[in-house]
């Protein structure tokens, strides 16, 4: 597995096994790519708990459990349908699906990519309310930035925006 960085944005690239210590690495990035022969398992010397936690938050309960519990191998397929990856793409496809991903990713403002992650990782913990609250904050900050205003120049100029990060 490899974990490639763009726009502040973690995306893992999973071509073949990923279990134990990479299967705990893999549930924090943000984007999870997988080679259709790709497969995956918490088994193999990771910590379970630590796993457990991650996973449960993720998938939900029923399908950690039985990841974990039953030390089940999910191939790319399932791990797709089970919300494990992202995306499945063929695996002679995958250093150029990672390249893509990577270009999109720097096209977009990257002050609201941040804040997009932020405000879905903390959504984990909070209450609607509280996490509607968080949306509006960076909504606020983000619609006083340089990268909005370039952003509805270029929209009235039917052009691609230059984003700048300000």
């Amino acid at each position: 597995m490899e974990i490639v960085e763009a726009a502040g944005i973690n995306v893992a690239l999973v071509a073949g096994r990923c279990a134990g210590v990479d299967f705990a690495r893999l549930l924090e990035a943000d984007l999870r790519i997988a080679g259709d022969g790709a497969t995956f398992s918490a088994g193999g010397g990771a910590d379970p708990v630590a796993c457990a936690v991650r996973l449960t938050r993720l998938l939900g309960e029923a399908a950690a459990k039985e990841l974990l519990l039953a030390d089940r191998t999910a191939d790319a397929a399932n791990a797709l349908r089970l919300g494990l990856v992202t995306r499945v793409v063929p695996g002679s496809a995958l250093g150029e699906t990672a390249r893509d991903v990577a270009e999109r990713l720097r096209a977009l403002p990257p002050l609201a990519l941040s804040a997009v992650r932020d405000a879905v990782r903390a959504a984990r913990a909070l209450t609607p309310g509280d996490a509607l609250a968080l949306e509006h904050e960076h909504f606020r900050r983000l619609i006083a930035t340089q990268d909005h205003k370039a952003a509805v120049a270029a929209f009235f100029a039917r052009r691609e925006p230059a984003f700048t990060g300000q």
